[in-house]
């Protein structure tokens, strides 16, 4: 959630820069259907459909893979701007998740500050969605759900900082896409 709370936030300032959205429709982004196909299959790995397709076991499994799609997808786009910052977030978060059999774990401190004491009360129902809880055992620590979006604040939630580096690189792309003119489409008025 902090990473479009912080996209959208972006996304105004650079309209207040000056920017125009239409540069967005002209950044030479490469194999774009990669991302979709990373978020369709996320969609699907959380939501009811799961287990209705008898998924449930492979989702850690089908969660890395969609992940790994993603960091392909940044790694294909490294030179546009802000993509070093996006893909090495989606590195650290993908570690987070791959230490930890598929699943990004969530700091019970942290779910606690963002109002979330909810997924703490039922600890045998330990898995929410793509995160589990942080224990003890947790490895990389310092890499998963441990900040959080306090109560009270629109859009409480938890985030990494990975999610952190998604976010500034989000920002960053779309502060320099937004109000270069190199990204301008061309002119077919001739």
């Amino acid at each position: 959630m902090v990473i479009l709370v912080v996209a959208l936030l972006s996304l105004g300032i650079g309209l207040l820069r000056g920017g125009r959205l239409i540069r967005l429709a002209v950044v030479p982004l490469r194999y774009a259907y990669l991302v979709l196909v990373s978020l369709g299959l996320q969609l699907v790995l959380f939501s009811p459909l799961a287990v209705s397709l008898r998924l449930e076991a492979w989702v850690p499994l089908l969660y890395v893979v969609s992940m790994v799609i993603l960091v392909l997808w940044f790694v294909l786009n490294f030179r546009l701007p802000g993509m070093a910052l996006i893909g090495l977030g989606l590195v650290l978060n993908l570690s987070a998740i791959v230490a930890n059999g598929g699943y990004m774990p969530a700091s019970p401190d942290a779910l606690q500050r963002a109002g979330m004491a909810s997924r703490l009360a039922d600890a045998q129902q330990a898995i929410h969605n793509n995160s589990i809880l942080a224990t003890d055992q947790t490895r990389l620590y310092f890499l998963t759900d441990v900040f959080a979006i306090p109560k009270g604040l629109p859009l409480a939630n938890v985030f990494s900082i990975g999610d952190v580096f998604i976010a500034l690189g989000a920002a960053y792309f779309l502060q320099r896409v937004l109000t270069d003119a190199r990204y301008d489409p061309p002119n077919t008025s001739g």
